[in-house]
């Protein structure tokens, strides 16, 4: 049986929570998408972690953690999370590399700042976006280019020659030699050279023979195709980009879990129809919910609930159930709204404008306004034991999306869920 876990907003939803819960009862974890420019923060036994490319399912020993063709893999970011890992453990997690993953070498970091992309759209300028376009340019080095070291070599030299050629007066690009960079980054990788594999074959032996949870990075609308584009990530983040991301056409996800919280956030720039960007309640969410982000500590900026936005990322990704994250964070607050409809140029409308994000920065959101509640929930288990008003709530979003709640989380750590 397979699971996927798929972010249904602006990315920061709370997949790391579900997916550690999940992963308990998994043989495989998969992270299928984007690199160290997604945090997950999880509680193992007492220790909160923030993972940025392995997958939840390293906290179990059972459990075989894979990243996917689909990711770029920042080989020193995931030596450091590794070693964390397991010194937490007090063993090595269960790891798989695929092959065909893209690597963030230093030049990618040093690209986006030369080029200022990152800082134009708000990323957190990691090398992502450049190590994903020379993907696309076919100039990019591999996981399996580590298994042939005269192969790197020869492939690094030809991309440093170019980068010095195009950026001859950057003095960064002109310190950068084939040798010191296929040394360190050999040096960082060697935990994981035998961990290099087809990975693709693995998945799909083991969707043959027991339970696989997909787990993805940032969230819809972020989606580089059916996001706020420009203000995207740089990859496929919902179910569609699923099968291309691991080399298996059209794989069987008998579970969809869209993964929502409780108000809504974004990290970076790009529109945001229902942010509260000067009020008390924007300040009342980033502090009650700890809004900062796991990979860049950036306060994130925060706003009720868009439902508008929130369908959209529904029919990317169909869900089966929806998991609410932070329900928690709204407790005390006299009363809550949710957005179900824009007001664009005087019409009223009801679609996600996404492909016209000049569109949606001119949308003002059109609110409800619901009654607030003021007990803390942190100690409750079950959702008939919800105040009213919160069970209220949860009733508004799961029936404007036309999808089942599974999952209510009321804090952070691995007890404080209402399995429904």
């Amino acid at each position: 049986m397979a699971t996927a876990v798929l972010g249904m907003q602006w990315g920061d939803e709370g997949k790391g929570k579900i997916t550690h819960l999940l992963a308990k009862q998994a043989d495989m974890v998969v992270r299928f998408n984007g690199g160290p420019n997604a945090g997950h923060t999880m509680i193992d036994r007492g220790v909160k972690f923030g993972t940025h490319q392995i997958p939840a399912g390293a906290f179990y020993s059972d459990t075989c953690c894979v990243l996917a063709s689909g990711m770029v893999v920042d080989m020193w970011v995931l030596r450091e999370e590794y070693e964390a890992i397991s010194h937490h453990l007090g063993r090595e997690p269960q790891l798989l590399v695929s092959e065909s993953a893209h690597l963030i070498l230093p030049y990618h970091r040093i690209l986006e700042e030369l080029e200022g992309s990152g800082a134009r759209i708000g990323t957190t300028r990691r090398g992502i976006g450049t190590a994903y376009r020379d993907k696309a340019a076919r100039v990019g080095i591999r996981a399996g280019d580590l298994l042939h070291p005269q192969r790197l070599c020869d492939k690094l030299s030809h991309r440093l020659d170019l980068l010095k050629r195009m950026w001859p007066a950057s003095s960064e690009i002109a310190s950068l030699s084939v040798e010191s960079l296929s040394e360190t980054l050999l040096a960082a990788s060697q935990p994981f050279l035998e961990s290099i594999t087809d990975a693709s074959a693995a998945i799909r032996l083991a969707l043959k023979e027991g339970k696989v949870i997909f787990e993805g990075a940032q969230g819809a609308l972020l989606d580089l195709d059916f996001g706020t584009y420009p203000y995207v990530t740089s990859s496929s983040t919902t179910l569609a980009g699923l099968g291309n991301a691991i080399g298996i056409p059209f794989p069987q996800v008998e579970q969809r879990i869209g993964v929502v919280k409780a108000y809504t956030t974004r990290v970076g720039e790009g529109p945001f129809p229902t942010e509260l960007a000067d009020e008390e309640g924007g300040k009342q969410l980033r502090e009650q919910g700890g809004e900062f982000g796991v990979t860049t500590g950036r306060p994130r900026r925060c706003g009720w609930l868009d439902l508008v936005a929130l369908r959209h990322a529904a029919a990317l990704n169909d869900p089966t159930r929806l998991d609410i994250t932070k329900l928690d964070v709204l407790s005390g607050m006299a009363e809550i709204k949710v957005c179900r409809a824009y007001r664009l140029r005087g019409s009223k409308i009801t679609d996600f404008p996404h492909g016209r994000g000049e569109e949606l920065a001119l949308c003002e959101p059109i609110y409800e306004t619901f009654p607030g509640w003021d007990e803390e929930i942190g100690n409750v288990r079950k959702l008939e034991e919800l105040p009213q008003a919160a069970r209220d709530y949860l009733e508004v979003v799961t029936q404007e999306v036309g999808v089942p709640i599974g999952l209510v989380s009321v804090g952070p750590a691995p007890e404080e869920t209402i399995v429904t």
